[in-house]
């Protein structure tokens, strides 16, 4: 086998992933949170083949921040983000609505060639305890070409439980908050990549990119102890409804990036019917290197 990963399961908690004796990631799959969290699986650390950890979680300022992660912060009355939900002409309230991502089974756990395959089946649960949504969710991560760098492709196909739905997905900003749009794949990188460099794909640059249309977003910062530059970028697939995506992202007050599917506009998902989002999560240790995140989302794209 090309590439010697070391697969550490710990039944009923999580799945490390390991590599030259550095984890590459934690996937925690049974968190024990409060309920206003809106308990979900998370990926925290996750790190690039050097041990640069790119995530943070559990951050005081919004502890339902879960370091890689599906957060979903409307659909219908139901708050599957965490925190409180954002009310049209009220504002943010904290209301009894934060469901929960409940992994229930794991359907493919093991590693070859093409590298570890990671696919579980959840329910989300209403705060009331009413089965709404199955999903199947699949974590690939990819050999490592580059001991600098690590890929990973996630992908979520949702699917209305036997006789719920519709389901309307959205966003603050579908509720009447001007520019936070966030809903979806989600992380939250470590307070010393603050005040990061942002760029997209069609050549704009800064936080004047928030909400911007783009295939990728790269993000570059620096960590404390190293002082190493650490980069993170997100590709979305030409196969998602919505592509190119807006992107909601932030270098100020802290680092988050978001491929946001639900920016400005609702998606309802009818009974019967799949809902699929296939993204790519890319780290590596280095400076700003452009042509080299092109590369990878080409390649990533034709994989």
């Amino acid at each position: 086998m090309a590439q010697a990963f070391k697969v550490v399961h710990t039944l009923g908690d999580s799945v490390r992933v390991e590599r030259r004796g550095i984890t590459l990631l934690d996937y925690h799959y049974n968190p024990d949170v409060a309920q206003e969290e809106s308990p979900k699986p998370y990926i925290d650390p996750l790190a690039t083949p050097r041990g640069d950890v790119v995530t943070l979680d559990r951050p005081h300022d919004h502890v339902w921040h879960r370091g890689l992660y599906f957060g979903w912060a409307h659909v219908n009355d139901q708050n599957f983000w965490g925190g409180a939900s954002y009310l049209r002409d009220v504002g943010y309230r904290q209301l009894d609505n934060n469901g929960s991502q409940v992994h229930e089974a794991w359907e493919r756990l093991e590693q070859d060639d093409g590298g570890v395959w990671m696919v579980e089946k959840l329910a989300w649960i209403t705060y009331g305890g009413e089965r709404w949504i199955e999903e199947r969710r699949t974590l690939r991560v990819h050999p490592v070409v580059d001991e600098d760098e690590l890929l990973l492709t996630i992908e979520t196909e949702m699917t209305p439980s036997e006789g719920k739905g519709p389901f309307v997905f959205g966003s603050p900003t579908t509720n009447g908050r001007p520019m936070a749009g966030y809903s979806g794949l989600t992380i939250r990188m470590p307070r010393s990549m603050n005040h990061g460099e942002i760029a997209i794909d069609t050549g704009k640059r800064g936080p004047e990119v928030m909400g911007e249309r783009a295939s990728w977003l790269h993000y570059v910062g620096k960590l404390d102890t190293t002082a190493q530059s650490v980069c993170v970028a997100f590709f979305d697939h030409p196969s998602n409804p919505r592509y190119p995506t807006h992107f909601f992202v932030r270098n100020d007050p802290y680092g988050v990036i978001n491929p946001a599917f639900c920016w400005d506009e609702e998606y309802t998902l009818e009974p019967g019917h799949t809902l699929k989002l296939r993204y790519g999560v890319w780290v590596r240790r280095g400076e700003e290197n452009l042509d080299r995140v092109r590369a990878v989302y080409q390649e990533w794209v034709n994989g």
